[in-house]
């Protein structure tokens, strides 16, 4: 899998260890099955402009059509690998590591321009949590639910981060342009 790395020096985990070994549970059954397009299409089928947030373009937004198109396969695979990833880091790798890759991207759906509200970040995590992971493959075990919903919180929590600290480091360094450039002059 890689090295550990985090850039942070203190965490404290939120995760318990009873919690982290009911979210791996769930996930061995989940990863299987699927589960990026799962999530993917109960996020489009819930919010519709979820398509266009992630570049999907579809003269339809048919599930049977749009599951075919190669854009929606690939955030499927992305959204499914980074899920793998951070499922596979907890209780190896300190829980910062799996913040730092949250931080990440949301990094990057600042520069990519995916701009939402807090509104439709929390739609990703409800969808992710209660319908396509815990109710699927949890059997009703309430630990896991508890644990996958911590988890969550955390890496949206930490996207969100992510996407407004490059927003305001993107402000400042435009507020230290100079306001006339020679080359209007």
């Amino acid at each position: 899998m890689g090295a550990c790395t985090s850039r942070r020096r203190h965490h404290v985990s939120e995760l318990m260890d009873d919690e982290i070994a009911a979210i791996r549970e769930v996930w061995v059954k989940a990863k299987n099955e699927d589960v990026g397009k799962k999530i993917l299409q109960t996020l489009i089928e819930k919010r519709p402009k979820f398509a266009e947030y992630f570049g999907i373009h579809s003269e339809s937004l048919d599930m049977k059509v749009l599951v075919q198109v190669k854009e929606f396969q690939l955030q499927a695979h992305r959204i499914q690998n980074f899920l793998d990833t951070a499922v596979g880091s907890l209780g190896f790798c300190p829980i910062s590591s799996v913040y730092d890759m949250a931080h990440r991207i949301g990094q990057i759906h600042f520069y990519r321009g995916v701009n939402f509200g807090a509104e439709n970040w929390l739609v990703f995590k409800k969808v992710t949590v209660d319908q396509d992971l815990t109710n699927s493959y949890s059997g009703g075990n309430y630990l896991a639910k508890q644990g996958w919903n911590k988890l969550m919180t955390v890496i949206v929590r930490e996207m969100k981060k992510g996407f407004l600290e490059e927003a305001m480091r993107n402000c400042r360094e435009e507020d230290n342009l100079p306001i006339f450039s020679t080359a209007n002059v």
